[in-house]
Order: structure tokens, then sequence, then C-alpha cells
């Protein structure tokens, strides 16, 4: 069954006002929707202790009627529901309101529920039971990309001509991989592989092309901060002792440092400072574990391993694909996200079969 959403008040336009608000976009009218009455009540009552507005829709139909008369700054809203599911609910906003975020409730994970989730314009997705604080964290997260969008507008707005603009962000961004790359040289080309093998990911995840492109600038980009390790140490032909690999974790935080000032690279710099997290939690700089790690650092991450153990060093040869595999199908649960280490692993057998 199909929804027809009618025109009604556009919240980024009333959420931008004027025009002379400078503070950070904040998220602040929430619509929960779920068929579920303890879910809604509970979640519902927890962003209200929060400092949210929420108002609830126990099906699609009841927020179709909600989102005509209201302004809403998120939706969080369950995959299965009566008669129209949260999927077709999601594709109608972001039909209607591109740019209003969406976030999914599942009750069991489904890599199909979840790529479709991605494909029609979902921020991110839990499943049930849900950690409320996570929740939490990904509306901050939510609010971020919000205020980087906004201020990539008002950036945008002065630019006279953007072809110029992009090509200045792709040489820039190209220069500065060449120089790490110039730094580390058993990782010549490590950051062109690691991005086919994160593009792998992204088409089975549907990204969208902005998406796309961010995380290329990502993937080449992510050891940038290993500008800032010593050469000595870049460059040993041996293992690397304790102190030595200590000094070489330092690089994701001072790739985010190098890269948060520039305008354009400003989104991936929380990539470039997560890729080495872990799902498990035992990963650095932050310690971050599960669906705190944001989604392309979690991407990046497997990418970033796969070339990594496939490429050859001076104290090891590289291993065979079919030997990675088994590591990645090893790791999974432990090193990187379950599902996405499912999807590499089709990905991988994919492009076998096709050549």
């Amino acid at each position: 069954m199909s929804i027809e959403l009618k025109a009604g008040p556009d919240p980024l336009a009333a959420a931008e006002g004027d025009g002379t608000d400078e503070g950070a976009r904040r998220i602040r009218r929430v619509l929960l929707v779920d068929d579920e009455d303890g879910i809604r009540k509970s979640l519902a009552t927890y962003l209200e202790a929060n400092g949210f507005e929420v108002d609830t829709a126990a099906n699609a139909m009841i927020a179709r009627d909600r989102l005509e008369d209201s302004v809403y700054d998120l939706v969080l809203t369950d995959i299965s529901m009566p008669e129209v599911s949260g999927l077709d609910l999601l594709a109608e906003i972001k039909e209607r309101w591109p740019r209003l975020e969406v976030i999914m409730i599942t009750g069991y994970l489904d890599i199909s529920f979840a790529i479709q989730a991605m494909r029609r314009g979902a921020y991110d997705f839990f499943t049930k039971p849900f950690n409320y604080e996570k929740i939490l964290l990904t509306i901050t997260r939510v609010e971020e990309k919000l205020d980087l969008e906004e201020r990539a507008r008002r950036y945008e707005s002065l630019k006279r001509n953007r072809e110029f603009e992009e090509q200045a962000v792709l040489e820039t961004t190209l220069g500065l991989a060449r120089a790490v790359e110039e730094r580390d040289k058993y990782n010549i080309g490590h950051g062109k592989r690691c991005v086919e093998f994160a593009m792998l990911l992204a088409k089975k995840l549907e990204f969208d092309p902005e998406r796309v492109k961010y995380l290329r600038y990502a993937g080449l980009l992510h050891d940038i901060g290993k500008i800032g390790i010593d050469d000595k140490i870049l460059n040993k032909p041996g293992r690397l002792d304790e102190m030595e690999y200590d000094a070489i974790k330092r690089h994701p935080e001072i790739g985010e440092y190098i890269l948060t000032p520039i305008s354009f690279l400003r989104d991936i710099a929380r990539v470039v400072r997560h890729h080495h997290e872990r799902w498990d939690g035992t990963g650095y700089p932050d310690g971050l574990a599960g669906e705190d790690i944001p989604l392309d650092a979690r991407v990046l991450c497997i990418a970033d391993y796969f070339d990594s153990i496939t490429s050859a060093r001076p104290y090891r040869r590289p291993m065979t694909v079919e030997k990675a595999k088994r590591v990645i199908a090893e790791e999974s649960g432990k090193t990187f996200d379950p599902m996405l280490a499912d999807i590499f692993l089709e990905a991988l057998e994919e492009q076998v079969a096709t050549g």
C-alpha cells in the first residue's frame, strides 16, 4: 500500500528561519512512529527527558497526518508496521522532504532491509532492543551532519564557479594523498586500493553519489596523519616495538587535526579519526564499539585491513585473497561490523564471478 503526502510545511525552511541564526543546527522536534505501544511510550519518555519535543504515531497513516500538519527535525520509524511499512513511509518522506533525516528501527537485523533503508535515504538504523544512549549519540551525529550541510550551503553560495571548486577539492585531496605515500614507501598505492575495496561496499549499500564521493576522499586520506609520524618508524624494515606502535596509533587523531580546518574535508575528518576502531571496542583512538562507530569508518576499516593483509611488507609476504577472506570472516563481530563483513565477502565473490 502506498501513501500520498500532501504539500505541508517545509521543515528545513522553518529551521533555517531568516538566515540570521549562525548557531549549529539542532534537533528539537521528533516524530516517533512505531506500532508497539511499549516501545513508543518508553522511547518518547526518554527523548522528552533529554529535552526533545516528541510526537508519536502508531502507524504510517497517522504519521502522514502529523507530517502534513507540523514541522519536524527528525523522524524515528519502525520498519515492520501494518498496511504501510516503515520503508514505504521513508520513501514518501524522502520524496516530499528530501532533507528531513530518518532513522529506522527494526525488531531483527536483516541485511536486505538495511540495504533498502540506506538506498531510500535513511541516515542509520537500530535493532530492538536498543540502547537509548546510542540513539542520542546518533541524533547528535544527525545534528552534526545538518550543521555541516548548512555550512556547506553557505560556502557554496559564495562560490561563483562550482566546477572550479570541485576541481580544487580533487586536486587538493590527491596532493595530500601523494604526500602521505611519499612519506611511507611501504604503502605506495594503498589509498587507491582502499578506495577500490570501499567502493565494493558502497555499491552494495547503495550509497548516494555524494556519500560515495566523500568516502573516496576518506579512503585516499585515511592515513594522512602519518605525515606527523617519524620517518624511521614509517619505514622500519621489521616489526614495530611497543613504543613505535603507540606512535603509529596517533595517526588517526593527527589526520583529524589536519583535515578539520579544511572546510570541504571537515565532514570526513571523523571517518579518518575512527577507521581503526573495532566492532568489539578494542580499537583506537577512542575505543568505540558497534554502532557507535560511524558507518563510513566501519566500511573503511574493512577496506584498509583487507588491503593491508594482502600487501607485502618487509617482514611478511602478502596473504592470498582466499586466506584474507577467511581472516575477514573470522574477525566478523570482533574487528568488523558483522553485517558489513558479510556484504564485503559477498561482493568479493561477485567480483570474481564477473571477472
